[in-house]
């Protein structure tokens, strides 16, 4: 009897003590269920309020694309050299329309470099010896550097596809498909600020990549003078 007694006792406890892990357990359940009702509705205010204050503070995103906007418009003028030959003597003149797009611009930075654009230069004109029109596009890799008062350095690098038709007057290239490669510097005279003179010096060179036998190539000397215009406005 007295052992039936002291089972029961223990079954007793065990019975509490399970009762109690229960109830440990469904206080958990209901917290942890709180806590996932709660966390969505704290994340979508936080959201909201970062996301109205960074539009109270940033300008729209039309107006930010046009302030990053950067055309412009050159008169280019270029002579075959002697490397490694000069057969045909070679001269083109022709435009070259910019568009483009800002993308850093640190002024207050303490690196050479305060710009970074990426421009797409077409090229629209032709040769005035011996002939033959010139028409294509180079994509263009441009930095801007320190400014001295009204005037700033910048350097360029380019490369892209045109067709002509000098490979008819010209041994030198091979085919109407050909492709210019092509880098240089200048100096751009703030006259506002959307607007600069512009006066640079390129040296390129013109080849089929090898599409067409033969596949000789020229190198030669751009001159170019225009205009540059920063942001829409």
């Amino acid at each position: 009897m007295r052992k039936n007694l002291k089972l029961d006792k223990s079954c007793i406890s065990n019975l509490e003590i399970g009762q109690s892990q229960i109830g440990q357990s469904n206080l958990r359940f209901r917290i942890s269920d709180l806590r996932c009702r709660i966390r969505p509705i704290s994340d979508f205010l936080l959201f909201f309020v970062l996301a109205t204050f960074s539009l109270s503070i940033s300008p729209s995103p039309a107006s930010a694309a046009s302030d990053r906007l950067v055309l412009g418009l050159q008169a280019a003028y270029g002579l075959e050299n002697d490397i490694p030959r000069n057969i045909s003597h070679i001269n083109m003149l022709y435009a070259q329309p910019q568009i483009g797009i800002m993308v850093w611009n640190s002024p207050e930075s303490r690196l050479p470099i305060k710009r970074f654009d990426i421009v797409s230069e077409g090229i629209l004109g032709g040769s005035t010896h011996p002939g033959g029109h010139l028409f294509g596009d180079t994509l263009m890799f441009r930095v801007t550097g320190n400014s001295a008062r009204r005037y700033t350095w910048f350097s360029s690098v380019s490369s892209g596809p045109l067709h002509t038709s000098i490979n008819e007057n010209a041994s030198e290239l091979g085919g109407h498909v050909q492709f210019l490669s092509q880098g240089g510097a200048g100096i751009q005279r703030r006259l506002d600020a959307r607007r600069s003179l512009v006066f640079e010096y390129r040296y390129f060179h013109m080849s089929n990549a090898g599409l067409t036998k033969p596949n000789h190539g020229f190198n030669g000397s751009i001159l170019s003078i225009g205009m540059r215009w920063y942001g829409a406005r």
